[in-house]
């Protein structure tokens, strides 16, 4: 009701004549489709996106720029295109249907109606809003893996020439000579830093750090990462709660040692990431 009375009103049918009603409930404000690689089912693009509520209230944008403007602006949220995937029920059914089709550069404004808001595997919002949406297909990945390979790749290159994986998706280099000694079954403490591979860093454990990249918790005590070591990895990763891939640099080293990793999203928070960290995302961590 609140959606018909919104799109009924006299300042709506002027600001938007055009307007496109879908059968499904999907209202298309404006479109502009692009010149690139098409988007389709069983792939995934890469999308600015800025949402807001019918009364203009604004909840999210992947801007930077936007989101200091707004006073939305917070350095702990990640700032640039963001992975949505099509036909693994992870992306909510009525941007499927506005996504697929797309070809980069495309842009779109629509209102996605409370009932297209769930992924097939979760129920709807319980808010119950329509929310708008206004997007722009920045990439089209049409192999999530491939993808994934190359990046880690072409960031080695850049980094660290002459780097290869230990295992598939697993790079690990020693930053510093160190006799490594046998660990298993100790308490040993970490340090480190995480980041994504445009440099933006999710997490860390050194305050400096942390107030250097504007992530500093005033409630966080920064003290090393106590962790379990264990040469079996599952039974580490069981033990620790840690993702697979930070387990798996930890075996490499040895006391007072210094580390780069990167592994994929395999070794990490898979399809379907854990905020602040998006899907199908490969990580970086330095370790001490």
């Amino acid at each position: 009701r609140i959606l018909d009375a919104y799109v009924n009103t006299a300042d709506f049918k002027a600001k938007y004549p055009n307007a496109q009603f879908w059968e499904s409930g999907i209202v298309m404000l404006e479109y502009s489709q692009g010149s690139g690689d098409t988007l389709d089912n069983r792939e995934a693009g890469y999308f600015e996106y800025t949402t807001q509520t019918l009364s203009g209230d604004h909840i999210a944008t992947t801007d930077e720029k936007i989101a200091d403007t707004l006073g939305l602006f917070q350095n702990t949220n990640y700032y640039g295109p963001v992975l949505f995937e099509l036909g693994y029920k992870t992306t909510f059914v009525g941007l499927e249907e506005v996504f697929e089709g797309l070809r980069e550069g495309a842009k779109a404004k629509f209102i996605l109606p409370p009932w297209l808001t769930n992924t097939d595997n979760e129920p709807e919002w319980g808010n119950n809003q329509s929310i708008i949406y206004d997007v722009e297909l920045k990439h089209v990945i049409t192999n999530i893996l491939k993808w994934e390979e190359d990046t880690m790749r072409a960031y080695a290159n850049i980094h660290y020439p002459g780097l290869d994986t230990l295992s598939s998706n697993f790079y690990y280099k020693k930053l510093n000579d160190v006799a490594k000694d046998t660990i298993d079954g100790s308490k040993i403490k970490v340090y480190y830093v995480g980041r994504l591979l445009d440099g933006w860093v999710f997490d860390t454990n050194i305050a400096d750090t942390a107030k250097k990249y504007g992530i500093y918790d005033a409630s966080n005590s920064y003290n090393p990462l106590e962790v379990t070591y264990n040469k079996d990895l599952d039974a580490m990763i069981k033990d620790n709660s840690l993702v697979t891939g930070f387990c798996m640099a930890i075996q490499e080293m040895g006391y007072g040692e210094k580390a780069f990793t990167m592994f994929g999203s395999k070794y990490g928070y898979d399809y379907d990431g854990k905020d602040p960290i998006g899907p199908s995302q490969p990580l970086s961590f330095w370790l001490h």
